[in-house]
């Protein structure tokens, strides 16, 4: 009975130190049989640590990784289950969307359809609209293979664990696209008018079924519409050097008011009776030459072309106290509709079509006052109410 008793103590003993490994027990070292067994656990405990130290550091890095990321990322299940989504792919959808079904939070088709292909194991693509952005969404399918063992031989299988899906904002590029659509059907139709008036007035002329007196008109006609169309060609031209960066950067300095006056000179003899007043301050720039040039005659043939008989134009200049130049033109002229002034600096848009047509508009030129204004870090803004006139002011930082 008493030998039960002592091995009962000393197997308690045990038990405790046993239970104390992970403590530092200074009892524990008084066992020598236990002492390797306690080292080893101790080397393993420390392994452990080091590996969960390791994850812990990875997690912390993807995690400040993703959530540092411009694009949106979600990771889901092979249920269509969120597990995981950044602040990027939130801001998105507006709210936390952990733990939801990825299809319950775009109901656009395409989405969804894309959504099906990827859980099913297909790279998927789609285009998603989220108020006024537009997302290229990128879904990528993740695999996990299992082992099974059957009849001592070894079957391999591949599944769908989840998906990683990447929404990324393309909506600039978007816009850009559209565009350029928009800019080169404009183009061939603006292209297309003068074109065909110059083939079939020359056509009729080389058939000889033109009268004699009527020839110097034909003639007048095929020149007014050359002249229109180099007029196109070089605005289109000066548009693409904006797109494509190469707009010349040359600058010199010049007198502003010196300049104005050679474009008011310029635009004077066909003029028609409308008055050109230039007021305001007289000082110099550092500017691109040709670019101020372009400005200014843009801005004043508006003024002139869109006027009313015998109506003015005034152009004033002025530098304030940030040495940021400010270029304004009035005009009393026929004015511009609310519902038109979003739209004015757009290519080839033309509140009266057919007065432009008339009048030779390419619907180009304050779409280039737009860009001049933007290249100097500067802002354009309208001023019109129909009937009234209009005013547009540049402001422009050298």
């Amino acid at each position: 009975m008493a030998g039960n008793l002592m091995s009962r103590k000393a197997t308690d003993k045990i038990i405790k130190a046993l239970e104390n490994i992970g403590q530092k027990n200074e009892n524990f070292s008084r066992y020598d049989e236990l002492m390797q067994f306690a080292v080893n656990i101790e080397k393993q405990k420390q392994v452990y640590n080091e590996k969960i130290e390791e994850l812990s550091n990875r997690v912390d890095t993807i995690e400040t990784i993703t959530e540092s990321m411009e694009e949106g990322l979600i990771l889901i299940d092979s249920n269509g289950m969120i597990i995981s989504a950044n602040n990027s792919a939130s801001m998105i959808f507006g709210d936390s969307i952990n733990k939801r079904n990825v299809a319950h939070i775009c109901r656009d088709d395409d989405f969804q359809d894309a959504v099906n292909q990827c859980i099913e194991g297909k790279n998927a693509e789609a285009r998603m609209k989220r108020g006024d952005k537009i997302y290229t969404v990128f879904f990528s399918p993740v695999f996990t293979t299992e082992h099974t063992y059957a009849g001592g031989n070894t079957q391999e299988s591949t599944h769908t664990r989840g998906a990683v899906i990447l929404f990324h904002d393309g909506t600039e590029s978007y816009r850009a696209e559209k565009q350029r659509h928009e800019f080169s059907a404009n183009v061939s139709h603006e292209l297309k008018t003068p074109l065909t008036t110059i083939s079939a007035l020359s056509e009729m002329i080389a058939q000889d079924i033109v009268k004699k007196e009527d020839i110097k008109n034909f003639a007048g006609r095929i020149t007014e519409q050359s002249g229109r169309l180099l007029v196109l060609i070089d605005d289109i031209i000066r548009l693409s050097e904006f797109d494509e960066g190469k707009a010349n950067r040359d600058a010199t300095v010049f007198d502003l008011w010196e300049l104005a006056e050679i474009v008011i000179n310029s635009l004077r003899d066909n003029a028609g009776g409308i008055e050109i007043e230039l007021t305001g301050e007289r000082f110099d720039i550092t500017a691109n030459n040709r670019m101020i040039d372009e400005l200014l005659y843009n801005l004043i043939d508006n003024g002139v072309k869109y006027n009313n008989k015998n109506g003015k134009v005034t152009i004033n200049l002025k530098k304030d106290e940030n040495e940021r130049c400010w270029i304004s033109v009035s005009d009393t002229g026929i004015g511009i509709g609310n519902e038109h002034h979003q739209h004015i600096f757009e290519r080839f848009y033309r509140v009266e079509k057919s007065r432009s047509k008339k009048t030779g508009g390419t619907g180009l030129g304050l779409s280039i006052v737009k860009h001049i204004t933007e290249y100097y870090n500067g802002s354009v803004e309208i001023e019109s109410i129909e009937g009234s006139g209009t005013t547009i002011t540049c402001c422009l930082m050298f």
